[in-house]
């Protein structure tokens, strides 16, 4: 008979570290002569590795709260902290390089320049992120990182075609692979299926749910659809009225 075998405290896993987090977090907007209150003293924390969705009617303010916590605009009062760096406390050039190199992005509309070529899309993270000379030495380096992440996304046959040659689903795949070029610690995606069919948004999302469960991706996505949301986040929050709550 076998004896059972009790888990100390040492043999647990450590629980997930909470490194993206906001308190109190208010924004608003002008509209004529009105100031329109977006969000009111949202509270959010998520973890490494989580995979968090966002849920709300359009105009909800879902994309706002995405921006703030991706650092590209900042709010009108309260706190946001990622791997216990403060927000407030960064200069813009500080905040442009946590954009680029902490953080991806992933839009509804893809976002890709026309006049580049699928590749080179994806090179963009990593043409910002080095100046001219350092990025020309890492060149090759950083073209085969590209053409690898283009690969896993069945991408290989497209790489000198240009976004308007591509399919939505494809040029969203673009959109993925330029995300994950620097390696981000958290992929925001703002409605990353809203301007593709059914049939499309599940292969989208089937994306994110292996950079999830296999790579450990940590995802803070925003999205209309509850029943999408639902179905791919470990946990799902709720937008009404400029304040956020676990959905129940």
């Amino acid at each position: 008979m076998g004896v059972a075998m009790e888990t100390t405290p040492a043999q647990m896993p450590a629980p997930a570290k909470v490194f993206l987090r906001c308190s109190g977090l208010s924004k608003s907007f002008r509209m004529g002569d009105s100031m329109i209150q977006v969000l009111k003293h949202v509270d959010l924390s998520v973890k490494r590795g989580e995979f968090v969705a966002i849920e709300g009617r359009s105009g909800s303010g879902k994309s706002t709260l995405m921006h703030l916590l991706g650092a590209l605009d900042v709010g009108d009062s309260g706190e946001i902290e990622y791997d216990d760096r403060q927000y407030l406390l960064l200069t813009a050039s500080q905040r442009s390089f946590l954009r680029n190199r902490h953080f991806g992005f992933v839009f509804q509309f893809y976002h890709l320049l026309p006049e580049l070529s699928v590749l080179d899309n994806t090179l963009l993270p990593s043409m910002v992120q080095y100046s001219w000379l350092s990025f020309h030495a890492r060149k090759s380096q950083l073209r085969e990182r590209a053409r690898q992440l283009l690969d896993s996304l069945g991408l290989a046959h497209r790489l000198k075609h240009r976004p308007n040659q591509l399919s939505g689903g494809e040029r969203q795949r673009v959109a993925i692979a330029r995300a994950l070029m620097n390696e981000p610690k958290v992929l925001f995606a703002d409605e990353p299926t809203g301007n593709l069919d059914a049939e499309t948004g599940l292969q989208i999302m089937s994306v994110l749910q292996k950079l999830h469960r296999q790579q450990g991706q940590t995802i803070v996505m925003v999205t209309h659809d509850r029943e999408l949301a639902r179905e791919q986040a470990d946990r799902v929050m709720l937008l009404q009225a400029g304040r956020l709550a676990a959905e129940k």
